[in-house]
């Protein structure tokens, strides 16, 4: 009987071969293939079509994937979903479509910032202690917020970032 650990494994290898396929198409100049190789990955991990959970506000959307999932795998599906978005604002910018990447980048981290902080036992206004999360997760948020000028950084960004310490 497969175990809780073999599902997560098995979840992490989908997302390092969908971002890699992505990655590999990008460069061979087939971004449109990229995304929809992106597309694919997401309805995985969502385990439904697109269109059931695209159109749905973030938060449910955010709901919904980690629904019925323990904390630890929960956090790893959310940040998961955000390396998912990072790629797809990176084929965005191949497509010439400066725009749909920064928004992108800004929604990566927005989900990104969620899989860091909603999983924690530390109480929803604490101050998350950087030693919480780990050196990758930290990396990651970093190089999505370096990517989006700091004026353009929504509210609700900022205050999160203030809750992990990089603003």
């Amino acid at each position: 009987m497969p175990t809780r650990d073999d599902y997560l494994l098995r979840f992490v290898d989908l997302l390092r071969q969908a971002i890699a396929e992505s990655i590999k198409l990008r460069e061979k100049g087939r971004p449109d293939q990229a995304m929809f190789a992106l597309m694919v990955a997401q309805e995985k991990l969502f385990a439904r079509p697109l269109a059931e959970f695209a159109p749905l506000p973030l938060e449910e959307q955010l709901r919904l994937l980690t629904l019925n999932e323990p904390a630890p795998t929960a956090r790893e599906k959310v940040l998961g979903y955000a390396r998912l978005l990072r790629e797809a604002a990176f084929n965005y910018g191949a497509r010439d479509r400066s725009d749909l990447a920064e928004s992108t980048f800004q929604l990566a981290l927005t989900v990104g910032l969620h899989g860091a902080l909603d999983y924690i036992d530390e109480g929803a206004s604490a101050v998350v202690q950087p030693s919480v999360l780990s050196a990758d997760a930290i990396e990651f948020l970093r190089d999505l917020l370096a990517r989006i000028p700091p004026q353009k950084l929504h509210a609700p960004v900022v205050e999160m970032l203030k809750r992990v310490q990089l603003a």
